[in-house]
């Protein structure tokens, strides 16, 4: 990425009094997400850069415990949610449609969508147990956005397990806690477990300041806090399932071995992948910035070119810019003009990019690059050719 060729270039540097700001608030000044309008999120690309790696993330763990992507459609029937007697609970929220598409809604979830996918498509006891999520957007017309912690458009990883029998949906459940805990290990978060509803229904909570949820914390263990207790610190949901037992879903139904017609058992599981995010930077802000976990992070390396007025200079920032791309790394040239080397250097260590390579005069007659290390003020010096591994080696 090249940061001269970005928008916002007000916003692409370090916010003045960050360190005290709010998460929601400084994601906004730091130029990762833009609100056009109040409570939909424009993932500028730093952002998405990162909101991608979590999906990643998700996605390979999700395929590699077995569920199968899907991608539903945006809209649905409101009659959906009619029929399990949630529309009620949900109607101030809805994002309706008019004219031609009267009836429709935006959809602000999907356990009643995959409830009519499976009425449609299963048929016989050989096809449970089946598993599938999607990564897609919902939509509530939330009254008190607050960011991206509680936007009217958020992402989310939807997943559900249709099972032929509760001790099914059971290891269906086990098999998502799997994916949680591998998922929360590479993006570096550690949220308080807490169930409800006899083992039917569990979150998976962060500390947050901003978050809604109250939670009662001892030692490692965790607890909604009681009315009374209201000083007790806030929490952000980042990952939730429940058992779908709702009776007037009228669950669908399938031909059981014996040849009877049976009805399935629905879990759903869930992601927020905003949440994620601002939890990744709420649990990793340091005095330098961001020290994001290494598969979420946005950038592997920024090159930093002291004068982009010179060609010298220039020619060889992209040179090796281009050389660690084609090497699959995330690179950041720093190209912007007007910005000294403070500012570049200090921009790369808020963005955690653990490496910087320093390009200026010197590196250009010498024939050698400047390599230091974020949080050092050692420089390590590095042939023009050099490559990832020997980057690897100086540090």
């Amino acid at each position: 990425m090249r940061l001269s060729r970005q928008l916002f270039q007000d916003r692409l540097g370090i916010p003045e009094g960050w360190k005290s700001m709010q998460t929601y608030k400084l994601l906004e000044a730091c130029g990762f997400v833009e609100f056009p309008y109040s409570g939909i999120p424009t993932f500028l690309p730093i952002g998405r850069r990162m909101v991608r790696n979590i999906c990643d993330i998700i996605k390979e763990e999700s395929e590699a415990a077995g569920f199968s992507e899907v991608y539903l459609p945006l809209l649905q029937h409101r009659k959906l949610l009619e029929s399990t007697g949630r529309a009620e609970s949900f109607s101030e929220e809805f994002m309706t449609l008019s004219g031609n598409l009267e009836g429709l809604i935006i959809s602000p979830t999907n356990e009643e969508v995959y409830l009519d996918l499976a009425r449609r498509g299963l048929k016989s006891y050989r096809q449970l147990p089946i598993l599938l999520f999607q990564i897609a957007d919902k939509f509530r017309d939330i009254k008190k956005p607050k960011g991206i912690l509680r936007s009217k458009q958020f992402l989310m990883c939807d997943m559900v397990s249709i099972d032929a029998s509760e001790e099914s949906l059971r290891e269906s459940a086990r098999r998502f806690e799997g994916v949680a805990s591998k998922v929360f290990a590479r993006t570096g978060l550690n949220p308080y477990r807490i169930v409800k509803e006899g083992g039917n229904y569990v979150d998976y909570l962060v500390l947050c300041p901003e978050g809604e949820t109250k939670i009662i914390v001892d030692r490692t263990n965790a607890r909604y806090a009681e009315e009374k207790e209201a000083d007790a610190p806030g929490s952000s949901s980042v990952a939730m399932y429940f058992i779908f037992n709702n009776p007037q879903a009228h669950m669908p139904g399938y031909l059981s071995k014996d040849g009877r017609q049976s009805s399935v058992f629905l879990g759903t599981y869930g992601f927020g992948i905003q949440r994620c995010l601002h939890a990744i930077v709420e649990m990793h802000r340091d005095d330098q910035g961001i020290n994001f976990p290494g598969e979420v992070r946005p950038f592997d390396i920024s090159i930093i070119v002291i004068d982009p007025g010179s060609d010298p200079q220039m020619e060889l920032g992209l040179k090796c810019h281009e050389r660690l791309l084609k090497k699959g790394l995330r690179s950041l040239l720093d190209d912007r003009h007007g910005r000294n080397l403070k500012d570049k250097t200090g921009l790369s260590d808020f963005y955690g990019t653990p490496y910087k390579i320093i390009i200026g005069e010197k590196e250009c007659d010498s024939g050698f690059l400047t390599l230091k290390r974020r949080g050092s003020k050692e420089s390590t010096v590095l042939p023009l050719d050099s490559d990832w591994e020997d980057i690897s080696r100086a540090s």
